[in-house]
């Protein structure tokens, strides 16, 4: 069953015309346009994602046959979620504003700095247009572009892809800083900490039913307390995940960095050749330490879990320093001690991550996952999150991963 599109009013032939014009610098006639969900339910709790085909003609109705050629045009819109409420905690988050620099200045600025090195890499979608209502994006389905099985999660080929892409984007907004910081002060601090954010409610709901599943799991039960502790002080906790040091190495940091973020290209035999990073109305500019950490404790399989993260630290580590001197970085560059030190501080995130951010994500159905379930206090909504809490394969989440964090937080070291 399809999706339902959200009531936008503001939509018409005319909205799209002034879209394309924009885009494609010429007069345009808007035939018609159809809309269709842009994701599955329980994938976004920040915006509404719509994806818009137009059917259009070039040339504001001229007459020559090669002005008039019907054609088409898949567009993605990012807008406001249709439950107000949460609308307006968007909005309190500035998540539009956020992702509009990124997409806008921010990516301008990469973009234009890696081709002045001879680099074509592209690390999200093109920027289309922008107004009050909406930001509009190239849809890279259109290109090949799509999401694996995210129940599955990412194995060793997509992380070894992502993690030096997303060296790449960091090294590049490293550089960038260094040249004008003004570019990212608008990203200098993380909303995560703004009052009334209902993330907090969120985070505290997924680690109250974490805290139950170990009193339901004999495996789990020695990290009980454990949990209830981290409870107790988890939202501040989490606040100093997103502050950075000014002496340290720095980074802007796409901020959400998880597998429905991402879109993967495939060659003819199904190996994987490009990623491309979408939504990033969370990014601030700090440690890379969170972002990495974010990746692999949200997005790498059981396997991958299980041996540990090494592998893909010193790749990234490795990826970084060539990008670091291939754009002529004149900072000290980061080892491998750094890196994995900058890791360890964030341990209190990979907590959050492992105990509020991957339930939804290995979910069979994820359109429980709405923002009203995970949030609310109706019989409803605690029975729905009983039952992603009590996933089989989340159990193995945490079987895995809590022995590492807890340990971690006993001997204060990664």
């Amino acid at each position: 069953m399809a999706e339902p599109v959200p009531e936008l009013t503001w939509i018409s032939t005319d909205y799209f015309v002034r879209v394309l014009e924009a885009y494609l610098h010429a007069d345009v006639t808007v035939q018609r346009y159809e809309l269709a969900a842009g994701c599955a339910g329980g994938q976004n709790f920040m915006s509404a994602i719509v994806r818009a085909t137009v059917h259009y003609t070039l040339g504001g109705g001229r007459t020559a046959p090669e002005a008039t050629r019907p054609d088409s045009v898949s567009l993605i819109l990012k807008t406001k979620l249709p439950n107000a409420e949460l609308a307006q905690g968007a909005d309190m988050l500035n998540v539009f504003g956020i992702e509009k620099c990124v997409y806008g200045p921010v990516l301008k600025a990469v973009r234009e700095l890696l081709t002045s090195f001879g680099d074509c890499t592209q690390f999200a979608p093109r920027f289309i247009y922008e107004d009050e209502h909406a930001l509009v994006l190239e849809d890279l389905a259109v290109k090949g572009y799509r999401q694996p099985d995210r129940r599955a999660r990412l194995d060793q080929a997509h992380l070894r892809v992502i993690v030096a892409k997303l060296a790449k984007f960091h090294a590049a907004t490293a550089v960038l800083e260094g040249k004008n910081r003004e570019l990212f002060r608008p990203l200098v601090n993380s909303m995560f900490t703004s009052e009334d954010n209902p993330i907090h409610l969120f985070y505290a709901n997924a680690i109250q039913h974490c805290i139950e599943q170990t009193e339901r799991v004999s495996e789990l039960g020695q990290y009980t307390s454990f949990l209830r502790s981290f409870l107790q002080s988890a939202i501040e906790r989490e606040s100093k995940s997103y502050q950075r040091s000014a002496a340290g190495f720095n980074v802007l940091n796409h901020g959400d960095l998880w597998q429905n973020n991402l879109l993967w290209k495939y060659d003819a035999d199904g190996a994987v050749e490009d990623v491309i990073m979408v939504d990033f109305q969370e990014s601030f500019f700090g440690s890379p330490g969170f972002d990495l950490t974010h990746l692999l404790h949200s997005s790498a399989n059981s396997a991958i879990q299980r041996a540990g993260f090494d592998e893909f630290v010193r790749l990234y580590t490795d990826e970084l320093r060539e990008a670091l001197q291939q754009f002529k970085y004149d900072g000290p560059l980061p080892d491998l001690a750094c890196v994995q030190a900058e890791m360890s501080a964030k341990r209190d995130h990979a907590l959050i991550v492992t105990t509020c951010i991957v339930p939804p994500l290995i979910l069979e159905n994820t359109a429980l996952a709405t923002p009203e379930n995970m949030l609310g206090d109706d019989e409803e909504a605690v029975r729905t999150r009983q039952a992603i809490f009590s996933n089989p394969a989340f159990i193995e989440v945490l079987e895995i991963l809590l022995p590492r964090l807890a340990v971690a937080d006993g001997s204060g070291s990664g």
